[in-house]
């Protein structure tokens, strides 16, 4: 059995951890610091910290025809078409 931790998961040291279960549990914890802080850094020289959701929400606004309800149901290129024609960029 496998169990899969996800990154908004707060990773727990135990006492009763044999060491190398305390070493990798800390070093998945530095990593993830790691990659928070790139991540932060590229949003940063990026200048844009947009999320999926905030794509989503953004089309409708638009007035292109698609609303809330509809936008589910165009292809993944119809998508990146209409971000495209609004002049977003990927």
């Amino acid at each position: 059995m496998y169990f899969l931790e996800t990154e908004d998961e707060e990773i727990i040291i135990y006492e009763d951890d044999p060491e190398l279960t305390k070493r990798l549990k800390m070093q998945k914890r530095d990593r993830r610091e790691k990659l928070r802080r790139a991540k932060a850094k590229e949003a940063k020289k990026n200048g844009t910290d947009l999320k999926f959701s905030d794509l989503i929400a953004s089309i409708p606004l638009n007035s292109c025809g698609l609303n809330i309800l509809n936008i589910w149901d165009i292809t993944y290129y119809a998508f990146h078409d209409q971000l495209k024609r609004m002049g977003w960029r990927d």
